[in-house]
Formats: C-alpha cells, structure tokens, sequence
C-alpha cells in the first residue's frame, strides 16, 4: 500500500511538471476572447417586421493571459410583488329581532426576487503562430419575460459548457438554438420568426 501511495504522488508530481511545461511554451501574449449570438438569415427570402429583436446573449468580450482562465459576470436583480392569497369573511349575528352581518377580507402579498444576466468562463490557450487556440468555454444565461399584469413573469436558463479548436481571429459557432428558415427566392414576409436559428460564436485574437 505504501509502494502505491509512492507512485500515485510520483504520476501526480510528473503530470504537475508537464502541466507546468506546456503553460511555460506558451507565448506570454494577452488574449481577447469574444462571444456573441448571431441570428441565421437565409439567403434567398426576406422578413420584415416591426417588433425589436433583442438578442439573448449580448455581445461580450474579455482579455486573459494566454493559457489563464477569466470569467465575467453582467447581470441586475429585480423585486417583484406579487398576491399570495386572498381571504374573504363572513359574519352575521341576529338577537333579540336584529340582525347584524358584516364583511371582511384581507389580501396577502409576497416579495420574490428574479436575476437576469450573462456569465462566461473562458480558458484559451494558443500554442503560437498560425496553430489553433484550444478554448474551455462555459456560458450561462439567465433571462426574465416581460410582466403582464399581477402574474410573475417567466423565467428562463440556459447553459453552454463546450471546449473547441479555433483559427485565430476567426468567428466559430459552439451551440445553436431554434431551426434554419427555408424561404422561397422573391416571398416576403411580415410575421417575424418566431424560432429562428440562433448561432452562439466565440473569436479569439491576439493584439
């Protein structure tokens, strides 16, 4: 058991080495990582329509040492009010020939409180030159639906948690949402899409 115990630390003490080796190659440059949400639209085809497009991920960027790791959070909290229960009572009361009846209720509220926002954890390292950078990347995204009237609006999470190979400058698709649109050459639409393809892409450069 001792002998085993020996070489577990020697396997973790050589893998600690190369570790620390292949982050020494690297070239000591700071990188900027960008991430965005792209909609695919069809070549042929066209959508016109009068309601705002707001994208579920805003564009964000970071700047990291090559081969560290960087994380950024956006993101607000929001207290909402909203009714619990309500209660209504009853009570009458009749002697000696009156009667007397009354009528109460009572509402009860309750705060709960909602996040939206993005966060991103990037982890690139870029063996230098024309090679490929190699990027962990981790992207959660919390959303809340407009409110309509007393109900609690809808909430919505979403995570990517991926790691790619990407050309150094260039924008790379790592997860996509909805489905492509197929539209006739020459047909114009007023309906905006509903569940348009999404693209969520990552573009890493070295200043």
């Amino acid at each position: 058991m001792k002998l085993f115990c020996q070489k577990c630390l020697v396997i973790a003490g050589v893998t600690l080495l190369s570790m620390q080796c292949a982050l020494a190659q690297l070239p000591k440059r700071d990188l900027t990582v960008e991430l965005r949400q792209v909609e695919e639209v069809a070549s042929t085809g066209y959508t016109v329509s009068t309601k705002s497009n707001v994208p579920v991920l805003s564009p964000q960027s970071v700047q990291v040492r090559n081969g560290e790791k960087a994380s950024l959070s956006i993101g607000k909290t929001m207290t909402m009010q909203w009714v619990q229960s309500v209660q209504a009572q009853n009570a009458s009361l009749a002697a000696s020939g009156v009667a007397v009846s009354s009528n109460s209720g009572g509402v009860k509220h309750a705060i709960t409180t909602m996040k939206s926002g993005q966060s991103i954890k990037v982890h690139p390292s870029w063996p230098g030159a024309k090679k490929m950078v190699t990027v962990e990347v981790e992207v959660q995204t919390n959303t809340v639906d407009a409110r309509n009237g007393s109900e609690l609006p809808n909430q919505s999470n979403s995570e990517v948690i991926t790691t790619v190979s990407a050309p150094l400058g260039q924008w790379v698709t790592i997860a996509s949402t909805g489905t492509a649109q197929n539209q006739q050459p020459g047909v114009y639409s007023s309906s905006a899409v509903s569940d348009a393809k999404r693209l969520l892409q990552i573009r890493v450069l070295a200043p």
